[in-house]
């Protein structure tokens, strides 16, 4: 911040030096002070706005930094400025006496300047009117572009007029949704977001159910590490009960803390804006009659939704948990970007709930297909406002739940039309990466990145040691650190930590893991990239990256004083290779892997925070990323500052 603060002030001081030495020593008077505060206020003015409309409006939120920066510059100008005019203004106030109007002087020769003067104010408004009809003319153009030729391979390879469409609109998405620096003043959203909508999603009316939460220090459960790194639970399976779903249901999306007004919950998510409901299919839980329920973080309870419905298939899991999210909530704020953002928040959560689900001894698995459509009528969601993004099952049996679609009362069709005429791109990629865009199932088999690497120069890292933390303290104490000490991570620890982070693809097996390390004892500061199978790290180019990290972060603090950067990306070819719904998979599992990230670092007292907002070419430029490889998602690491 202190950098900023000297380069917004550099101006002042240069304005004020130039005029020290115009006057020479001499006092200036108060209309030369008004008149040159004016003109510096004018220009702190435009600064001020054109940060807020060009870029804090288009959610550049690293940006904000510079703009209530420029903001406190420009209060001092205008209390400078309102200084020399008060006794002016005084001497307004206390006449006490109304002068006569004077009589209406003829317009002198050359009156013509005033209409002048009218005229230029007329063409500046129009100039704005025609630079914002360009803008949204452009906007619209970029978001419906064709996708990049270089990817048009995907979409011809794959097998069937509807996947490669689907696959087409994934690309078409990506490229209409990446940052640049040009692209806020090239693009407008084709979407009208509107304003902010509800934090929590309420059933008044129907019937509920008070949840015990979570508490620190559970008696014999296994430590954080061990479940990170575990499949399954080696203790007992336990049956469910309303204490487990309680536990689980905390431990998941759970309110945790309040702070200004804000209602922040066990998984982090972009902005603090949460936009996801979680809606729970009871089979088998003791204390809990069958039926659909929808989880109330806010009060922590269940409302009841109703009973099954007649006909489901039979399903061996007792406890489905179907994870939407309310498109509006992200939108409002991040736009065309927002279903990136949903869908790694989403990770996150996903992350919680399994490891949530060994912490209460239950089986659980994350389900690759489901039918969406499906889920969101059962639920009775419009699939459009609210769309269903995830789904995981929780089982004490030994058998895994199935994938495969639970109903289907009405076409998804019908429920694809409602997503686009609603929200446009994003409804459009959101339609592709559903059930109707899989081409085929599997996430590729292979673990994160661990084939067709150069041995070269490898550095091995030592065996990472298990923090015996417990789960439920970790995520319950978790918070988004932004503000890191100067002090470097010891290697052990992160070598601890990637081992934690790494361990075999839940949803998707095309990611790679690229470290920007700046300060790490033992380790030279450069770009690595993680080799999982090795446990090693790979060097991709040594130096100090810290600058250009926070660059490609837009600037962000955050990231460029981190100790250390993870850069989590994916090959398009083959998150693609199983069909459009590969690009969803792939950024789930970027937020799975990036909530494995933070809870090892809050288990072994280090900060950690992430971040989805880059400008997609530079941060594929720092990890030396080859054409087709998308960077999905940042997180930064460090000693918290005191």
């Amino acid at each position: 911040m202190g950098p900023k603060i000297l380069w917004v002030l550099l101006p002042l001081a240069a304005y004020a030096a130039l005029l020290a030495l115009a006057w020479r020593g001499k006092a200036p008077s108060r209309l030369a002070v008004n008149i040159h505060s004016s003109l510096l206020l004018m220009a702190y003015l435009l600064a001020t706005a054109g940060l807020g409309l060009f870029w804090v409006a288009n959610q550049q939120l690293p940006v904000f930094d510079w703009h209530y920066l420029f903001g406190y510059a420009t209060l001092l100008l205008v209390s400078l400025h309102l200084f020399f005019n008060l006794p002016t203004a005084w001497r307004w106030l206390r006449q006490r006496r109304v002068a006569a109007a004077p009589a209406p002087k003829p317009a002198p020769a050359g009156s013509g300047v005033a209409w002048r003067g009218v005229a230029r104010l007329a063409g500046a408004a129009g100039a704005l009117v025609l630079a914002f009809a360009l803008g949204a003319h452009w906007g619209s153009r970029g978001i419906q572009s064709a996708p990049d030729a270089s990817h048009a391979s995907h979409a011809s390879a794959s097998a069937g007029g509807a996947a490669s469409a689907a696959i087409a609109t994934v690309l078409r998405y990506h490229a209409a949704s990446s940052s640049s620096r040009s692209g806020v003043l090239l693009r407008a959203p084709a979407v009208d977001w509107g304003s902010q909508p509800g934090p929590f999603k309420v059933y008044p009316t129907a019937p509920h159910i008070a949840l015990p939460r979570a508490v620190a220090d559970h008696a014999g459960v296994r430590s954080l590490a061990a479940m990170l790194r575990g499949s399954a639970p080696a203790v007992p399976m336990r049956a469910l009960d309303l204490a487990a779903v309680g536990q689980l249901l905390h431990l998941t999306a759970g309110v945790t803390a309040r702070r200004g007004g804000v209602a922040l919950r066990a998984a982090p998510s972009s902005g603090a804006l949460f936009p996801a409901e979680l809606y729970l299919l009871v089979r088998r839980v003791d204390g809990v009659q069958p039926g659909l329920y929808h989880f109330d973080p806010d009060r922590h309870r269940l409302a009841w939704l109703g009973a099954l419905p007649a006909g489901l298939p039979a399903i061996d899991a007792d406890l489905l948990m179907v994870v939407s999210a309310v498109f509006q909530r992200t939108g409002y704020k991040y736009r065309d970007r927002a279903y990136r953002y949903v869908a790694a928040d989403l990770g996150h959560l996903l992350e919680n709930a399994r490891l949530a689900g060994h912490y209460v001894h239950a089986r659980v698995a994350l389900l690759e297909q489901f039918d969406e459509a499906a889920l969101e009528a059962l639920f009775d969601l419009d699939g459009s406002q609210e769309g269903v993004i995830a789904a995981a099952a929780f089982s004490a049996g030994p058998a895994p739940p199935p994938a495969v679609p639970i109903i289907r009362p009405r076409s998804a069709e019908s429920a694809a039309s409602a997503r686009v005429a609603a929200l446009g791109i994003t409804g459009q990629v959101h339609t592709a990466t559903s059930l109707a865009g899989l081409q085929a199932s599997g996430s590729g088999g292979t673990t994160l990145d661990s084939a067709g690497r150069s041995e070269e120069g490898l550095v091995s890292l030592p065996a990472g040691d298990a923090a015996e933390a417990d789960l439920a303290r970790t995520i319950l104490q978790r918070r988004s650190q932004r503000r890191f000490s100067d002090q470097p991570v010891e290697l052990q620890q992160l070598a601890s930590i990637l081992a934690d982070m790494a361990q075999a693809p839940l949803l998707s097996g095309a990611l790679h893991a690229d470290l920007v390390v700046n300060r790490v004892t033992g380790l030279k500061p450069g770009v690595y990239r993680y080799r999982p199978a090795r446990h090693a790290l790979q060097p991709v180019q040594l130096g100090d990256f810290a600058a250009q990290a926070r660059s490609a972060a837009l600037d962000q603090d955050v990231i460029g004083d981190a100790a250390v950067v993870l850069i989590l990306s994916t090959d398009s070819a083959k998150a693609l290779g199983s069909g459009a719904r590969g690009y969803r998979m792939a950024f789930l599992e970027a937020g799975l892997m990036g909530e494995r990230w933070l809870l090892a670092a809050v288990a072994r007292g280090l900060g950690a925070c992430p971040v989805g907002a880059f400008y997609d070419e530079e941060a594929a430029a720092l990890v030396n990323a080859q054409k087709g490889r998308w960077v999905l998602h940042f997180a930064a690491l460090g000693r918290a500052q005191d």
